[in-house]
């Protein structure tokens, strides 16, 4: 139903208005149908549409006295309506066809009005509401609302009425949170978001915090960039925004992401994007610039340098030099699998200049030492007593199965020989079931400076160790058998025959 005072206040009537009020017109009584939609008002009707997008998910039923009021912008008449005992309720409104009532503050904070004091009235008279939330699931506040549709001047009244800016609504959501996830996902129009991260601006100014309990907020912005870089390139600005007002960029978010692992999903992503990978490359280096850790990689996580060796084959070769150099390092469960990706990936420690450092006559230990600190080695390097001996065993044969050797093919004997000297029992391999003594054999019949002597000495240190020279491969080959078969043509070939056939004991005998 509809009364004479819900005429009175739609036509701006102010003395009737006072009159019906000073003979006792209810407020309490919602109009219905909005007053036949308002009188066929256009410009009544497009305000309605426009709270109507922004309550999208309510069906807006009946409407109070002061909802006609604001409707028709009339603050005067809302002033006179609250002097005369108005209730903040504005709306009848249904979700899932259950009513409630809606609190006008949710729609003045919503008022793109560019007078943000034309509502002060309302937000003076329902101060003690201010953080009332409304009743869609969401449960947001009013200054939820305002950051949410990027409205700064209800945002600003709400903050100045002594608003909670780091209020939850009904997702554990601060204000300032819900204002970034509502920034639109695809934009023709500059103008919006950059009219939105004003108002962001002007609420971190006003003290909103950019790392509220429980979130990360440029966690989210640089988990949307790297999935919308090409829609959303103006989403670098919201991290640059972020990252000045000191937001906290190595707090973890998710429970199964990390920033550096949303920045690395991107490259690979956008691959075949030369802009999107440039613009990757930057934001990873600003970021580090800035403090981020990748020093200590996340719990739960792939290691983002582990990621790039096992996913990408140590590509992009920037970003696998970039992580190396900065740190990056793995978790000590993964160093059985990424030290063998390092072994197969002859970049890796070709480019190291210390890499024969058992050339370097009275100085290896000190060589040595440096190989050891290169940044393609010492993330596995600090892990190396943890690298199992089955591991040892498949990393000899990927040792001269290279197109180009790992270093000197035994002076790597010499490297892993350190650290393993109490438990080096790689006995057999997963190459065709071969043992170390196979592979040794094989390494003396394709290597050419491999001498007789250095195979001599390393079978009998391996025999020494527990591996067989009698052991078959799944051919049914022992090493002896794949010498005589394949070494035909190699000096020393009787020589190492005998040692395999059993005739030398002892290492001293070849003096």
């Amino acid at each position: 139903m509809s009364t004479a005072l819900h005429f009175a206040v739609f036509l701006g009537n102010m003395r009737l208005t006072k009159t019906l009020l000073d003979m006792k017109a209810s407020l309490k009584i919602p109009c219905s149908n909005l007053l036949r939609e308002l009188l066929g008002s256009e410009e009544v009707l497009l305000r309605v549409s426009f709270f109507h997008s922004v309550f999208w998910s309510l069906r807006f039923g009946s409407a109070f006295p002061i909802f006609l009021a604001f409707i028709q912008s009339h603050p005067d008449m809302c002033k006179l309506l609250l002097d005369h005992g108005a209730g903040r309720e504005a709306m009848i409104v249904y979700l899932h066809g259950d009513p409630k009532a809606m609190s006008i503050l949710h729609f003045a904070a919503a008022d793109p009005t560019t007078d943000y004091r034309q509502w002060q009235c309302l937000f003076d008279g329902f101060r003690e509401y201010i953080d009332e939330p409304c009743p869609r699931e969401s449960r947001c506040t009013p200054l939820h609302v305002a950051l949410v549709n990027g409205c700064i001047q209800g945002m600003q009244i709400a903050v100045e009425s002594g608003a909670d800016k780091e209020s939850k609504n009904g997702v554990s959501h601060t204000p300032l949170s819900s204002g970034i996830r509502g920034l639109p996902l695809l934009i023709v129009d500059p103008r919006p978001f950059e009219e939105h991260m004003r108002c962001l601006g002007k609420f971190v100014d006003l003290g909103g915090s950019v790392n509220p309990d429980g979130d990360s907020l440029i966690g989210f912005a640089v988990q949307r960039y790297a999935v919308f870089r090409v829609q959303r390139p103006e989403l670098r600005h919201l991290i640059s925004f972020l990252v000045e007002h000191h937001a906290d960029i190595n707090r973890p978010f998710e429970p199964n992401t990390n920033m550096v692992k949303e920045i690395i999903d991107g490259i690979y992503r956008h691959h075949n994007d030369p802009p999107s990978l440039e613009s990757f490359k930057e934001l990873l280096s600003d970021l580090v610039d800035r403090g981020l850790n990748l020093t200590i990689p996340a719990p739960g996580l792939p290691s983002p340098l582990y990621r790039v060796l096992d996913i990408g084959n140590a590509e992009p070769k920037w970003l696998f030099d970039f992580l190396c150099e900065n740190g990056a390092t793995i978790h000590e469960r993964e160093v059985d699998s990424a030290f063998l990706c390092w072994c197969g990936i002859s970049r890796l420690w070709e480019t190291n200049k210390y890499n024969a450092w058992w050339q370097h006559q009275g100085q290896e230990d000190e060589i040595f030492q440096k190989w050891c600190e290169h940044p393609h080695n010492a993330w596995w390097w600090q892990h190396a007593k943890q690298i199992s001996p089955l591991v040892v065993s498949l990393a000899y044969g990927k040792s001269f199965q290279q197109n180009g050797q790992l270093y000197d093919p035994w002076g790597w004997r010499q490297v892993v020989l350190r650290e393993f000297k109490e438990d080096f029992l790689a006995t057999w391999s997963l190459n065709c079931g071969e043992n170390m003594i196979h592979l040794t054999v094989r390494l003396f019949i394709e290597v050419g400076d491999y001498s007789t002597a250095d195979a001599t000495r390393d079978i009998l240190h391996l025999r020494d160790k527990g591996v067989d020279m009698t052991s078959r491969n799944s051919n049914g080959k022992t090493p002896l058998g794949i010498l005589l078969e394949r070494g035909s043509s190699k000096d020393g070939l009787m020589e190492l025959a005998a040692l395999l056939e059993g005739k030398v004991h002892k290492v001293q005998e070849l003096a």
